[in-house]
């Protein structure tokens, strides 16, 4: 110790260690609250960790490139683990961990802080965390906070949970089950990304906003249900979920994003909400099982390429508040017979397109279409 509370190498292990506990006091009598940066960095002997009650903060790199490292304790006192904390230490195997409700508040610097990212498995008391119930008063589960969690196979998120960070469940590839609080209202940027075995999701009454790639490439995702209070479905927020043969976006959606919707192969019906006004761009690309598509007279502006390789779209209405159709929105859609435009031809000839369309264009446009549902 430097007499800081840091724990550096000296004194505490050295790098020809196998097993190392880091104790609540250092040699010199200073309670060891904080890791330092570097400190345990391409000690390749080490195998296991237990790092000791009174530590707050693991630092920056602090077991990077501990590559024999299989198996670490990290108590309830740590707070903050730094960016690359555990960085290309690829034959961990095993976090241990007791209390569940404090590893959620965490703050991890980056994806490679959480030693999870090469574990996989996660032990709470010794126990392998495998249908995990977030404990009742919590209200953030944070960025990072179980990525790359294999070992889970469920997971029950309680009405205390008010925010999902970024990347909390990304890289869960065994996650077959999530049920989302009524409480939550924003689920983070990538959220359940890769959950690969992802089948079947609740997600609760409060959300606005389902994040950037939230649950991209979750291909076995066979059924979503979007609240009512959802505004913002964010860019890639779907990408490529093919197991997903219906969406209804409810009528709070206000944004679509980029990609969102993205090769979902098998998607054959869409309704789109009456409060859209942004149908991003690449927002249904290559969604080559839809048939036909109902674009509201809320929606503005339809992005580049919004519809592109749609190719059994036979059918599109289109409402008269849209001002811009964006280059290639209906690219290759050359299944397309009927386009119904609820305006007049003098609205549809206001009508920005760009380039690309002439799958659209060419087409016999019905004018002053009235949908069955009006």
């Amino acid at each position: 110790s430097n007499g800081d509370g840091t724990c550096y190498v000296s004194g505490i292990g050295s790098c020809t260690d196998t097993d190392i506990v880091i104790p609540e006091t250092s040699p010199d009598g200073d309670k060891v609250t904080t890791i330092g940066k570097d400190a345990f960095d391409f000690c390749s002997n080490l195998s296991s960790v237990v790092i000791g009650d009174s530590v707050t903060t693991i630092g920056s790199s602090a077991f990077e490139y501990c590559d024999s490292l299989s198996s670490v304790v990290i108590p309830d006192s740590v707070t903050t683990i730094g960016n690359d904390a555990f960085y290309c230490c690829d034959n961990l195997t095993a976090v241990y961990i007791s209390d569940l409700a404090k590893w959620c508040t965490i703050i991890f610097g980056n994806y490679s802080s959480n030693p999870l990212h090469h574990a996989k498995n996660l032990y709470v008391n010794n126990v392998l965390a495998t249908e995990l119930i977030i404990p009742d008063g919590v209200t953030a589960i944070g960025n990072y906070a179980f990525s790359y969690c294999y070992s889970l196979s469920s997971v029950v998120i309680p009405d205390s949970v008010i925010t999902i960070g970024d990347w909390a469940f990304r890289g869960c590839s065994n996650l077959s089950s999530v049920v989302i609080g009524d409480s939550v209202t924003t689920i983070g940027d990538d959220a359940f990304q890769y959950c690969f075995r992802l089948s079947s999701v609740v997600i609760g009454d409060s959300v606005t906003t389902i994040g950037f790639g939230a649950f991209y490439f979750c291909d076995n995702l066979s059924s979503i249900v979007i609240p009512d209070s959802v505004i913002t479905i964010g860019s890639e927020a779907f990408f490529d979920c093919d197991g997903l043969s219906s969406v209804v976006i409810p009528d709070s959606v206000t944004t679509i994003g980029s990609f969102a919707f993205y090769s979902c192969s098998k998607l054959s019906s869409v309704v789109i909400g009456d409060s859209v006004t942004t149908i991003g761009y690449c927002a249904f690309d290559s969604c080559d099982s839809l048939s036909s598509v109902v674009i509201p007279d809320s929606v503005t502006t339809i992005g580049y390429g919004a519809f592109a390789y749609c190719t059994k779209l036979r059918s599109v209405v289109i409402g008269d508040s849209v001002t811009s159709i964006g280059d290639g929105a209906f690219y290759d859609c050359y299944s397309l017979k009927n386009v119904y435009y609820t305006g007049s031809e003098t609205e549809w000839q206001a009508i920005t397109i760009d380039s690309n369309n002439s799958y659209l264009t060419n087409k016999t446009i019905h004018y002053n279409y009235v949908p069955e549902n009006n």
